[in-house]
């Protein structure tokens, strides 16, 4: 049995369970909201960690099939103040399905989470949980909007390794892969708090459950790794990650591990992690104060420094993890 499945099995205490893993590097463990999950900068760190694990040839073929991008004039033409300008277009390429929201050719809602549960509460007969997505259908393409995070990734798995296909197809599918193993990666976007009478429909991955931080639980998980673009906050979280050795060790052994690059285990990886370090009882109790009807709803949550200290912690090993599988993805697909 692997260390992270002995550690959930012996059920140690919040804390020191978190802090255990964390600093041996190794949290790999084994619907949901219309909305972004890391912000601008969380996605442009998870995609330059990816790049700046590929060789200086792989790099170079990733930055020529992304320049084939449909919307690569538009949208990934750096300002001025850009030092970096590959890595720049590289995290940008993360973040760019967020950007296509606005674009109603390329945007694909239901691709950014997965419909599910990751924890209820109450009587199961009162809640209304959607089924799991099934398999990905065959006849699925870059322009199907009925698929969510498991399903898509596959799809763009397909398509990226796929040199048959038109590069311009090739490029969506790099954009969309790494902007979904972040997505994935992120606790919120895995699933959602079923409650009996106060969400029955869920929470919408936390973005329902108010806290003074932010406008909401998912929106502050979401800021962990940092909001708008900043060149030289990017750097700076970055080189947070990538200089902790232990940290490093466990992303790649998470990359390693069988079916490690399953998007099905990441999701099951960030509903338990969200069940252990995002629903929490600074979180369950209010839930089931309203829950109960002793107040009409949620009442706003003022989270403890404890909260957002492993909340933090936790986030950049997810970062981490999310970036060497991407690296892995895109290697893949650019050896086919």
């Amino acid at each position: 049995m692997s260390t992270v499945a002995n550690l959930l099995s012996r059920r140690l205490k919040f804390r020191r369970f978190l802090w255990s893993l964390v600093s041996a590097g190794l949290i790999v463990v084994f619907t949901s909201p219309p909305c972004k999950a890391w912000w601008e900068c969380g996605h442009h760190v998870i995609a330059v960690m990816a790049f700046d694990l590929l060789n200086q040839d792989e790099q170079r073929e990733l930055l020529h099939i992304l320049s084939a991008h449909p919307r690569y004039s538009q949208d990934f033409t750096p300002p001025d103040s850009v030092i970096d300008v590959d890595r720049w277009r590289i995290g940008t390429a993360g973040y760019w399905p967020d950007i296509a929201r606005s674009q109603p050719e390329f945007d694909r809602p239901t691709w950014h989470y997965q419909l599910g549960a990751t924890m209820t509460l109450g009587s199961v007969e009162s809640l209304n949980i959607p089924s799991a997505p099934g398999p990905l259908s065959q006849g699925a393409t870059l322009k199907s909007q009925e698929l969510h995070i498991g399903q898509a990734v596959e799809l763009c798995q397909h398509v990226f390794s796929s040199t048959d296909r038109p590069t311009s197809d090739r490029a969506l599918a790099l954009t969309w892969l790494a902007h979904l193993v972040g997505d994935a990666h992120q606790p919120c976007h895995a699933g959602s708090l079923y409650a009996e009478g106060v969400f029955p429909d869920g929470d919408r991955g936390a973005n329902l459950i108010p806290v003074r931080q932010h406008e909401n639980l998912h929106a502050l998980w979401d800021s962990l790794l940092g909001d708008r673009y900043d060149g030289a906050d990017i750097r700076r979280r970055v080189q947070q990650i990538t200089s902790n050795d232990n940290l490093i060790e466990g992303a790649r052994d998470a990359t390693l591990q069988c079916r490690g690059l399953d998007p099905l285990t990441w999701i099951q990886e960030s509903r338990e992690l969200g069940e252990k370090y995002v629903y929490t009882h600074e979180i369950l109790t209010p839930v089931t104060v309203a829950s109960r009807g002793f107040v009409e709803e949620v009442e706003q949550i003022n989270l403890s420094e404890i909260y957002l200290k492993d909340a933090g912690a936790l986030a950049r090993v997810r970062a981490a993890t999310a970036a060497h599988r991407l690296a892995a993805i895109w290697c893949d697909g650019l050896e086919d």
